[in-house]
């Protein structure tokens, strides 16, 4: 699987007054990368509580959702997971930076696989198909991809920016550990890499609503859930594995967990099998509530008939 050329280095956008703002983020970033990680955490620590302050309508929809999800939970219990969340946030600046800033910032010395997940990639590459591993929006994924990345070099799916500069900054760095990157809107690269007996991963946990998606349970909710991670395997004969990354703040190390890969799979229920994926993966946010995406709406798009969830004040996606 490691024997896919990487693809050629972005493009650098130009100086323009229009990319200021994406430079200058950039340079935040590159400072970050470069600064020993204990200072880098300071720095971004103070921008939790400022921007759970600021982003009131994406602190609504966390609530909305641990409401959903974790009933079981008074409301100290969510504000607590809530902020919790955006701590986790934060802390992401600085794991992506980190990430991104290549052989300047070695991840080995605070990272682990999980027991058992070294053998499960070796006999993965071995069985000489593709590999899509799966894995759902929690705050430590660019650690679990540059792990997984600088064992088995593979492709990532994604969504690009709309800043370029950030965009050509955030592929430029993924570039150390991936063979390259594809967007969640070209299927057909995904689809060659996989075929050719690549790796690729993606997470596959975002609402692209219905006419992608079956509904199959996630926390108990039924929820739109991407169809490509049933067809994918059908039409390549790809694996299909999940990588589960978290952060153990006890001892300040990040464990990433690969599954086994998933036994007769697919079948020829596509609702089965989504289920049998978003299992997986809502255990794997249950070991961590803080650190998954809870801002964003992963149930907007509801089953024919039934209604809205989140209200009209609640319109980012």
């Amino acid at each position: 699987m490691d024997g896919f050329p990487r693809a050629p280095a972005p493009k650098r956008p130009g100086f323009a007054p229009r990319n200021w703002g994406g430079w200058a983020v950039v340079a935040f970033l590159w400072l970050l990368g470069h600064l020993p990680r204990r200072i880098g955490r300071i720095m971004v620590s103070p921008l939790a509580p400022l921007m759970k302050r600021l982003m009131a309508s994406r602190r609504r929809i966390a609530h909305r959702n641990l409401e959903l999800c974790m009933p079981e939970l008074d409301e100290a219990g969510r504000e607590q997971v809530i902020d919790g969340c955006f701590r986790s946030l934060a802390r992401m600046l600085a794991e992506q930076a980190w990430c991104w800033a290549g052989p300047a910032k070695d991840i080995t010395g605070i990272s682990r696989l999980a027991e058992g997940s070294e053998a499960r990639l070796e006999a993965a590459a071995a069985d000489g198909r593709g590999v899509l591993v799966v894995t759902a929006h929690v705050t430590c994924l660019e650690i679990g991809a540059r792990v997984l990345g600088e064992r088995h070099v593979g492709h990532g799916v994604y969504r690009p920016l709309n800043n370029a500069v950030i965009e050509w900054y955030q592929n430029r760095g993924r570039a150390w550990y991936a063979a390259g990157m594809i967007s969640k809107r070209d299927i057909r690269a995904l689809v060659r890499v996989l075929r050719a007996g690549g790796f690729a991963w993606y997470a596959a946990d975002q609402d692209f609503g219905a006419a992608q998606s079956v509904f199959a349970p996630f926390f108990g909710v039924p929820t739109a859930t991407l169809l490509a991670t049933h067809r994918l395997p059908k039409m390549t004969g790809c694996q299909v594995m999940a990588m589960l990354p978290r952060y153990i703040e006890d001892e300040d190390i990040y464990e990433i967990e690969v599954s086994p890969v998933f036994e007769n799979f697919p079948t020829d229920d596509p609702v089965a099998d989504l289920a049998r994926v978003n299992a997986v993966l809502e255990a794997q946010v249950r070991c961590a509530p803080e650190q998954y995406w809870w801002i964003h709406r992963r149930f907007k798009t509801r089953p024919p008939g039934e209604p809205g969830l989140y209200g009209d004040d609640a319109r980012p996606t």
